[in-house]
């Protein structure tokens, strides 16, 4: 079965309502349930915009952002323990997991430690579904055109886009909020408290995009030491903050782009809107000081790079030569020697670095993915 016919299978017997499902060959998901310790102030803005303008911008997620599912894909059998994990992170923006269905197929496979697809703050099952409704986000997003005059607007974007330039304090309080949920995570996993993983399995991340920026952090923070000899094999990231450039149809317009790389320019602090459980508090600093140094490529260099040099032998990177969202020079600056950029003929991108049906280029779309995936697992099992 070749990438496409897979990505289709896979796609087709994903049953996101169903507690447990085969996709075959050996490979399960369970959906797990998860209730999130963080909270945050509600955030007030002063724009003049209409009622569902609003309505995106005033979304706090009291229910499905504190309350979800994740998937874990696993290859040893119903009600087994495994000791074994690797932690999924997606790109910023996504709505849906049909993009890393073969991703973590791939992995399972490869390495026999369960995969779980955990979704960032206030993205996928964790947004609200009509911000995935293209009616609905087609008229916001007309009206942001019209109004704006910003060009690459689409229903894709508009929700981040709203939230972006006139709530940007949202990037890094989803961003701290998704952070402690994974400390949270790997802590029942390590404790044993976890029906799926045994007592201190093994917790490796594979992270995409934005997520390997919250890899980097996790890995650099360590909070309550979970992490000390854990590895995260980063694909498509791991530059700084500034380095990256968000204005995509998929991801936010060119305006709240800009808006957001002017908000984290400044000394921008939101310690005193987020509330956490006495027991995760003590960790907040330390978090909000690693997230800092991954910020901006301007500002404690020195701090950087020596943070970035005690976790070296934990993090594996590949960038792809034709990513504009964050380029092969971006993970350059941040990671110096400690990468690897591949350069494919075929026409992809960030969002699509692997582009199933490009049918003249479905040989080398595949070697690509295979050569990422085994280097991946390899580092990862």
């Amino acid at each position: 079965m070749n990438l496409l016919e897979r990505y289709q299978v896979l796609k087709k017997d994903f049953k996101s309502s169903s507690e447990h499902f085969t996709f075959g060959e050996g490979v399960d998901c369970t959906m797990c349930s998860f209730k999130s310790d963080f909270d945050f102030a509600p955030l007030h803005n002063c724009a003049s915009l209409t009622e569902k303008e609003q309505t995106i911008l005033s979304e706090d997620g009291r229910g499905e952002n504190y309350n979800f599912s994740y998937l874990v894909f696993s290859s040893i059998g119903k009600n087994k323990k495994n000791n074994k994990a690797i932690i999924m992170l997606h790109g910023l923006n996504e709505r849906s997991w049909d993009k890393y269905l073969t991703w973590a197929y791939q992995l399972v496979k490869l390495t026999g430690s369960s995969v779980i697809l955990f979704p960032i703050a206030f993205h996928i099952n964790r947004s609200p579904l009509k911000w995935s409704n293209p009616r609905e986000m087609n008229q916001l997003s007309g009206l942001r055109r019209k109004n704006s005059g910003v060009e690459n607007s689409t229903f894709v974007n508009v929700a981040l886009s709203l939230r972006m330039q006139y709530t940007p304090e949202m990037f890094p309080i989803s961003g701290i909020q998704t952070y402690f949920d994974l400390v949270k995570l790997v802590w029942l996993i390590k404790a044993g408290r976890h029906e799926l993983f045994q007592t201190n399995s093994q917790t490796n991340i594979f992270a995409y995009s934005i997520g390997a920026l919250l890899a980097e952090i996790l890995l650099i923070a360590n909070p309550a030491s979970l992490f000390s000899g854990e590895r995260a094999f980063l694909f498509c990231g791991g530059a700084t903050i500034d380095k990256m450039n968000g204005s995509s149809r998929a991801i936010m317009d060119k305006l709240a782009a800009k808006h957001l790389s002017s908000y984290l320019q400044r000394d921008c602090q939101v310690n005193n809107l987020i509330t956490l459980p006495y027991y995760l508090s003590p960790l907040l600093p330390k978090a909000w000081e690693s997230f800092q140094l991954m910020s901006s490529s301007e500002g404690n260099t020195a701090n950087r790079e020596k943070a970035l040099g005690k976790i070296t032998e934990q993090i594996k990177t590949i960038g792809m030569s034709f990513d504009s969202v964050i380029p092969a020079d971006a993970i350059a600056n941040t990671l110096k020697g400690n990468y690897r950029i591949i350069s494919p003929n075929y026409p992809g991108s960030h969002e699509v670095p692997f582009p199933y049906n490009e049918s003249p280029y479905a040989e080398e779309v595949e070697q690509i993915f295979n050569t990422i995936f085994y280097e991946a697992a390899s580092f990862l099992a």
